[in-house]
Protein backbone atom coordinates (compact mmCIF):
# COMPACT_ATOMS: atom_id res chain seq x y z
CA UNK A 1 0.00 0.00 0.00
CA UNK A 2 1.31 3.52 -1.04
CA UNK A 3 1.65 5.94 2.01
CA UNK A 4 0.34 8.89 1.66
CA UNK A 5 3.81 10.71 2.22
CA UNK A 6 4.66 9.10 -0.82
CA UNK A 7 1.43 10.04 -2.75
CA UNK A 8 2.23 13.34 -1.80
CA UNK A 9 5.65 13.29 -3.58
CA UNK A 10 4.63 11.28 -6.32
CA UNK A 11 1.60 14.10 -7.01
CA UNK A 12 4.58 16.71 -6.43
CA UNK A 13 6.96 14.94 -8.80
CA UNK A 14 3.89 14.63 -11.53
CA UNK A 15 2.79 18.58 -10.85
CA UNK A 16 6.90 20.05 -10.85
CA UNK A 17 6.98 17.66 -13.97
CA UNK A 18 4.14 19.35 -15.86
CA UNK A 19 5.30 22.84 -14.98
CA UNK A 20 9.04 21.73 -16.19
CA UNK A 21 7.13 20.83 -19.47
CA UNK A 22 5.18 23.92 -19.99
CA UNK A 23 8.16 26.06 -18.94
CA UNK A 24 10.87 24.61 -21.27
CA UNK A 25 12.89 23.17 -18.54
CA UNK A 26 14.85 26.09 -17.61
CA UNK A 27 15.07 28.17 -20.83
CA UNK A 28 18.71 29.29 -19.97
CA UNK A 29 19.20 26.17 -19.34
CA UNK A 30 18.26 24.75 -22.42
CA UNK A 31 19.60 27.75 -24.39
CA UNK A 32 22.99 26.79 -22.74
CA UNK A 33 22.76 23.15 -23.84
CA UNK A 34 21.45 24.26 -27.39
CA UNK A 35 25.13 26.24 -27.56
CA UNK A 36 27.00 24.09 -25.88
CA UNK A 37 25.94 21.14 -29.24
CA UNK A 38 23.96 23.65 -31.87
CA UNK A 39 23.66 21.10 -34.61
CA UNK A 40 21.86 18.65 -32.48
CA UNK A 41 19.33 21.25 -31.31
CA UNK A 42 15.99 20.95 -32.49
CA UNK A 43 13.60 22.17 -30.33
CA UNK A 44 14.23 25.45 -28.24
CA UNK A 45 11.27 26.84 -25.97
CA UNK A 46 12.52 30.25 -24.19
CA UNK A 47 9.40 31.10 -23.03
CA UNK A 48 8.52 33.39 -20.11
CA UNK A 49 12.25 34.42 -19.89
CA UNK A 50 11.50 37.87 -20.47
CA UNK A 51 13.41 38.32 -23.52
CA UNK A 52 13.77 41.68 -25.11
CA UNK A 53 15.08 40.47 -28.15
CA UNK A 54 15.66 37.27 -29.52
CA UNK A 55 19.67 35.33 -28.74
CA UNK A 56 22.43 36.01 -31.02
CA UNK A 57 23.43 32.70 -30.18
CA UNK A 58 19.81 31.24 -32.06
CA UNK A 59 21.32 31.70 -34.91
CA UNK A 60 23.95 29.01 -35.35
CA UNK A 61 21.35 26.61 -34.20
CA UNK A 62 20.87 25.74 -38.23
CA UNK A 63 18.43 22.37 -37.42
CA UNK A 64 16.42 23.85 -35.38
CA UNK A 65 13.04 22.73 -36.39
CA UNK A 66 10.61 24.25 -33.48
CA UNK A 67 11.05 27.93 -31.68
CA UNK A 68 8.49 28.23 -28.77
CA UNK A 69 8.46 32.42 -28.05
CA UNK A 70 5.51 32.78 -25.82
CA UNK A 71 5.21 35.48 -22.88
CA UNK A 72 8.03 37.69 -23.47
CA UNK A 73 8.97 41.29 -24.51
CA UNK A 74 10.16 41.02 -27.98
CA UNK A 75 9.63 44.15 -29.98
CA UNK A 76 11.13 42.92 -33.49
CA UNK A 77 12.44 39.58 -35.13
CA UNK A 78 15.77 40.30 -36.17
CA UNK A 79 16.55 39.95 -40.14
CA UNK A 80 18.78 36.66 -39.84
CA UNK A 81 15.47 34.67 -38.42
CA UNK A 82 15.31 33.69 -42.04
CA UNK A 83 18.61 31.59 -42.01
CA UNK A 84 16.63 29.12 -39.76
CA UNK A 85 15.68 27.03 -42.83
CA UNK A 86 14.20 24.14 -41.03
CA UNK A 87 12.35 25.97 -38.69
CA UNK A 88 8.72 24.05 -38.72
CA UNK A 89 6.83 25.83 -35.83
CA UNK A 90 7.46 29.20 -34.94
CA UNK A 91 5.87 30.38 -31.91
CA UNK A 92 6.01 34.04 -31.08
CA UNK A 93 2.45 34.74 -29.14
CA UNK A 94 2.13 37.14 -26.32
CA UNK A 95 5.22 39.66 -27.13
CA UNK A 96 5.19 43.35 -28.53
CA UNK A 97 5.74 42.43 -32.06
CA UNK A 98 4.99 45.38 -34.14
CA UNK A 99 6.03 43.85 -37.74
CA UNK A 100 7.49 40.89 -39.20
CA UNK A 101 10.35 40.93 -41.27
CA UNK A 102 10.86 39.97 -44.97
CA UNK A 103 12.96 37.49 -44.46
CA UNK A 104 10.60 35.22 -42.75
CA UNK A 105 9.38 34.28 -46.08
CA UNK A 106 12.68 32.65 -45.77
CA UNK A 107 11.49 29.78 -43.97
CA UNK A 108 9.94 27.27 -46.53
CA UNK A 109 9.69 24.67 -44.32
CA UNK A 110 7.63 26.50 -41.86
CA UNK A 111 4.67 24.60 -41.47
CA UNK A 112 3.07 26.38 -38.22
CA UNK A 113 3.13 30.06 -37.39
CA UNK A 114 1.57 31.70 -34.11
CA UNK A 115 2.01 35.50 -33.74
CA UNK A 116 -1.25 35.83 -31.34
CA UNK A 117 -1.38 39.03 -28.69
CA UNK A 118 1.02 41.03 -30.19
CA UNK A 119 0.28 44.65 -31.84
CA UNK A 120 1.36 43.84 -35.32
CA UNK A 121 0.01 46.19 -37.78
CA UNK A 122 1.02 45.21 -41.24
CA UNK A 123 2.34 41.68 -43.11
CA UNK A 124 5.20 41.65 -45.57
CA UNK A 125 4.48 40.51 -49.29
CA UNK A 126 7.05 37.54 -48.27
CA UNK A 127 4.28 36.08 -46.06
CA UNK A 128 3.10 34.15 -48.98
CA UNK A 129 6.56 32.60 -49.65
CA UNK A 130 5.67 30.01 -46.92
CA UNK A 131 4.51 27.54 -49.06
CA UNK A 132 4.10 24.90 -46.36
CA UNK A 133 2.46 26.62 -44.03
CA UNK A 134 -0.93 25.01 -42.66
CA UNK A 135 -1.38 26.98 -39.41
CA UNK A 136 -1.89 30.77 -39.46
CA UNK A 137 -2.76 32.25 -36.18
CA UNK A 138 -2.42 36.31 -35.90
CA UNK A 139 -5.35 37.10 -33.70
CA UNK A 140 -5.42 39.75 -31.41
CA UNK A 141 -3.17 42.00 -33.28
CA UNK A 142 -3.96 45.58 -35.36
CA UNK A 143 -3.90 44.28 -38.33
CA UNK A 144 -5.74 46.35 -41.09
CA UNK A 145 -5.67 44.62 -44.56
CA UNK A 146 -3.69 41.61 -45.52
CA UNK A 147 -1.49 41.58 -48.62
CA UNK A 148 -2.56 39.73 -51.98
CA UNK A 149 0.40 37.25 -51.44
CA UNK A 150 -1.85 35.47 -49.01
CA UNK A 151 -3.51 33.60 -51.54
CA UNK A 152 -0.34 31.96 -52.22
CA UNK A 153 -0.32 29.80 -49.01
CA UNK A 154 -1.65 26.94 -50.97
CA UNK A 155 -1.19 24.36 -47.82
CA UNK A 156 -2.51 27.03 -45.68
CA UNK A 157 -5.38 24.72 -43.61
CA UNK A 158 -6.12 26.91 -40.69
CA UNK A 159 -6.12 31.18 -40.36
CA UNK A 160 -7.42 32.83 -37.04
CA UNK A 161 -8.14 36.68 -37.78
CA UNK A 162 -10.05 37.60 -34.93
CA UNK A 163 -9.85 40.53 -32.87
CA UNK A 164 -8.07 42.91 -35.36
CA UNK A 165 -8.88 45.50 -37.47
CA UNK A 166 -9.63 44.79 -40.84
CA UNK A 167 -11.70 46.45 -43.31
CA UNK A 168 -11.33 44.40 -46.27
CA UNK A 169 -10.06 41.37 -47.31
CA UNK A 170 -8.21 40.79 -50.62
CA UNK A 171 -9.82 38.38 -53.18
CA UNK A 172 -7.10 36.46 -53.19
CA UNK A 173 -8.46 34.87 -49.96
CA UNK A 174 -10.36 32.62 -52.42
CA UNK A 175 -6.81 30.81 -53.56
CA UNK A 176 -6.90 29.01 -50.13
CA UNK A 177 -8.30 25.84 -51.46
CA UNK A 178 -7.12 23.59 -48.68
CA UNK A 179 -8.22 26.05 -46.24
CA UNK A 180 -10.69 24.68 -43.68
CA UNK A 181 -11.24 27.02 -40.97
CA UNK A 182 -11.55 30.95 -41.35
CA UNK A 183 -11.98 33.13 -38.52
CA UNK A 184 -12.37 36.83 -38.85
CA UNK A 185 -14.55 37.98 -36.06
CA UNK A 186 -14.59 41.21 -34.69
CA UNK A 187 -13.40 43.33 -37.32
CA UNK A 188 -14.58 46.11 -39.10
CA UNK A 189 -15.66 44.55 -42.54
CA UNK A 190 -18.40 45.49 -44.00
CA UNK A 191 -18.35 42.30 -47.27
CA UNK A 192 -16.71 39.82 -47.43
CA UNK A 193 -15.41 38.94 -50.96
CA UNK A 194 -17.17 36.97 -53.67
CA UNK A 195 -14.18 34.93 -53.82
CA UNK A 196 -14.74 33.85 -50.60
CA UNK A 197 -17.13 30.70 -52.40
CA UNK A 198 -13.95 29.40 -53.81
CA UNK A 199 -12.95 27.90 -50.44
CA UNK A 200 -14.90 24.08 -51.36
CA UNK A 201 -12.65 22.44 -48.37
CA UNK A 202 -14.03 25.23 -45.49
CA UNK A 203 -15.92 23.34 -42.67
CA UNK A 204 -16.31 26.41 -39.92
CA UNK A 205 -16.37 30.28 -40.65
CA UNK A 206 -16.57 32.48 -38.05
CA UNK A 207 -17.74 36.08 -39.32
CA UNK A 208 -19.61 36.85 -35.63
CA UNK A 209 -19.18 40.65 -35.00
CA UNK A 210 -17.11 41.13 -38.34
CA UNK A 211 -18.34 44.57 -38.57
CA UNK A 212 -21.98 45.70 -38.37
CA UNK A 213 -24.50 44.96 -41.07
CA UNK A 214 -21.59 42.67 -42.94
CA UNK A 215 -22.78 41.73 -46.35
CA UNK A 216 -22.12 37.67 -47.38
CA UNK A 217 -21.89 36.78 -50.86
CA UNK A 218 -24.36 35.23 -52.63
CA UNK A 219 -21.14 32.22 -53.69
CA UNK A 220 -21.34 30.91 -49.95
CA UNK A 221 -23.81 28.58 -51.51
CA UNK A 222 -20.76 27.13 -52.91
CA UNK A 223 -19.09 26.28 -49.75
CA UNK A 224 -20.89 22.69 -49.74
CA UNK A 225 -18.86 21.26 -47.11
CA UNK A 226 -19.26 24.07 -44.27
CA UNK A 227 -20.19 22.47 -40.91
CA UNK A 228 -20.78 25.84 -39.22
CA UNK A 229 -20.98 29.45 -39.79
CA UNK A 230 -20.81 31.62 -36.55
CA UNK A 231 -22.76 34.78 -37.42
CA UNK A 232 -24.26 38.06 -35.32
CA UNK A 233 -27.65 39.44 -35.62
CA UNK A 234 -26.30 42.19 -37.64
CA UNK A 235 -25.08 39.88 -40.23
CA UNK A 236 -26.81 40.04 -43.94
CA UNK A 237 -26.82 36.73 -45.49
CA UNK A 238 -27.93 36.40 -48.38
CA UNK A 239 -31.24 33.97 -49.78
CA UNK A 240 -28.88 31.60 -51.05
CA UNK A 241 -27.87 30.14 -47.76
CA UNK A 242 -31.15 27.97 -47.62
CA UNK A 243 -29.34 26.04 -50.07
CA UNK A 244 -26.93 25.34 -47.36
CA UNK A 245 -29.71 24.91 -44.19
CA UNK A 246 -29.42 20.73 -44.22
CA UNK A 247 -25.57 20.61 -43.80
CA UNK A 248 -24.74 23.94 -42.14
CA UNK A 249 -25.66 24.98 -38.47
CA UNK A 250 -26.10 29.15 -38.47
CA UNK A 251 -24.53 30.00 -34.95
CA UNK A 252 -25.84 33.21 -33.27
CA UNK A 253 -23.49 34.37 -31.24
CA UNK A 254 -24.06 37.82 -29.09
Amino acid sequence: MVSMKMKTVLISVIVCGAAIFLQGCNPARQLERAKANPGAATRLNLSRSGLKVLPEEVRNLKNLEELILFKNRIDSLPPWIGELENLKKLVISSNRLRAIPPETGQLQNLEYLSLKFNEIDSLPPQIGLLSKLTYLDLQYNRLEKLPPEIGNLQNLEFIYLNQNQLYVLPPEIGKLENLRHLHIGRNFLSFLPYEIGQLRQLTELDIAGSGPLLDVPESIANLRNLDVIYIDQTTVLPYTIQMLRNRTRIVMRY
